[in-house]
């Protein structure tokens, strides 16, 4: 059904149908719309492929030319410096269950993983860490259980110790920042008879220290294995193990090195300062 009635009115043109006047003027293909609004998903088409020439021949030539580099005021890089690398040995005892009753160990395949090697900045000076290790020895038992095939049984050993180990380098200095109070700054009222309860300020310090990083380079395991929980028929169903875990761990800090002698050592660093708006803080 039309719903357009035939009405006419007036326009420059004379008498037209209303349908018609209702209708969005286009002028040269243009019509009164905004754009889209640009989203994620909007995005620009790339160009067009065009026929590429067959090259025969590109001819190039490569001259050395000598390194420049910059001269620096303060020759000082950040870098990893090693700490220490250390030799850390853990005896480790541990009693394993197999699924079924074994005739004789075949292999046991062993992975040494750590889940924390946290190195904590120790009391004893700059040139000690006290070193938490945490891990799990991961085991591949292959034995025998008299049927004439061989079984598989995985099974996970933890483990964890720790120990406060002295540094070939020197660790940064540990800053702290306290929290348990606060510094406040009051103001005096207007009529001198107390502190502006409306008016009042703050000091918090906060420092933050490079992390000492712990690198995993090497592990050996010197272990002894005892059978028992034998059956009727010789068969034997639990294993204790007496191992000796050694762990070859390196330990690396991020540090401002200096690569010469600074012209300008005189200058006030930041440590320096810190610790001078410190003193200003305590005062």
């Amino acid at each position: 059904m039309n719903n357009n009635r035939n009405e006419f009115v007036r326009s420059e043109n004379g008498l037209i149908p209303a349908v018609v006047s209702n209708r969005k003027k286009k002028v040269s293909g243009y019509t009164n719309q905004t754009c889209p609004t640009a989203n994620n998903n909007q995005k620009c088409p790339p160009a067009k492929q065009n026929q590429k020439a067959k090259v025969k021949q590109i001819d190039a030539e490569a001259i050395g030319l000598g390194v420049e580099g910059n001269v620096l005021n303060v020759p000082v890089i950040d870098a990893p410096v090693a700490l220490a690398e250390v030799e850390l040995a853990a005896n480790v005892e541990a009693d394993i269950t197999l699924p079924t009753y074994a005739t004789e160990i075949k292999n046991i395949r062993k992975n040494v993983s750590l889940t924390q090697c946290k190195a904590v900045p120790s009391l004893a000076g700059p040139n000690f860490v006290t070193l938490f290790i945490s891990g799990i020895i991961h085991k591949n038992i292959q034995y025998s259980d008299g049927s004439g095939f061989i079984r598989d049984y995985a099974v996970d050993v933890p483990f964890s110790t720790n120990q406060t180990i002295a540094l070939v380098n020197p660790r940064d200095r540990a800053n702290v920042s306290v929290k348990n109070s606060v510094t406040e700054r009051r103001e005096l009222a207007k009529n001198g008879h107390g502190a502006d309860r409306c008016t009042h300020g703050q000091v918090n310090f906060e420092y933050f220290n490079e992390p000492i990083k712990c690198k995993l380079l090497a592990s050996f395991i010197n272990e002894v294995d005892i059978t028992n929980d034998f059956d009727k028929q010789g068969r034997f169903r639990c294993i204790t193990e007496k191992m000796e875990v050694i762990l070859f761990i390196k330990l690396t800090q991020n540090q401002q090195v200096a690569i010469g002698e600074a012209e300008n050592a005189e200058t006030e660093s930041i440590r320096t300062r810190i610790q001078e708006l410190n003193e200003q803080n305590e005062l």
